[in-house]
């Protein structure tokens, strides 16, 4: 077989339409055409061939992956999970998540920390929010529990107290309660909310 053609497509200048033996056969991203040395009048077989839309299938997650992280991080079963679900295949998914934790790109520690941080420094939310969210995200608990072991969560409770309840008195038994299940429901530990209302 011999490649006949190759044509920049008029929609999209990054991509060109390839021909085989005076036939239109597949689009491809102009990168996978030069990573692969295309040119016209050369050969290629059956393998070649399916080797090249192999990568451009993995190029093509890897830019939803990238379109998606601009948005937010994600951690690494979050990834997996949302690409399968757009309908790619499975196996090709899990290369190209693989690619991208080699990379660097995709990091469930960072991912961790940051989400620890935004909901330490942004948002406030206790220690229980945080492992239930995180679990959902598919991160494991001892990952998890290494971050968030070393927050100060009375520190955080104090805050608030001086911030967002400050209309609130302690002392009064209904503005307590009210205190106590606004706590709670930010996901901070029982032990710890009575702990500091004590002092």
């Amino acid at each position: 077989m011999k490649i006949s053609k190759i044509e920049v497509q008029k929609r999209n200048k990054k991509r060109s339409s390839v021909y085989i033996d005076g036939e239109f056969k597949f689009g491809l991203d102009n990168e996978i055409i030069l990573k692969y040395g295309l040119e016209e009048g050369s050969e290629i077989g059956e393998d070649q061939i399916k080797n090249i839309l192999l990568a451009e299938e993995k190029q093509k997650i890897k830019q939803r992956a990238y379109r998606l992280l601009r948005y937010r991080g994600r951690s690494i079963a979050e990834m997996n999970e949302r690409l399968q679900r757009l309908g790619y295949e499975p196996e090709i998914v899990r290369e190209v998540v693989n690619e991208l934790v080699g990379e660097g790109i995709l990091d469930d520690q960072k991912f961790v920390r940051d989400f620890v941080s935004d909901y330490t420094n942004l948002k406030p939310k206790g220690n229980y929010f945080i492992l239930s969210e995180l679990k959902k995200k598919g991160i494991a608990e001892e990952k998890i529990k290494e971050v968030i072991n070393s927050r100060d969560e009375k520190r955080l409770i104090n805050e608030l107290l001086r911030t967002k309840f400050k209309d609130l008195n302690v002392k009064n038994p209904k503005d307590k309660a009210k205190i106590i299940r606004r706590l709670i429901s930010r996901g901070f530990t029982p032990g710890v909310v009575y702990e500091v209302l004590a002092e």
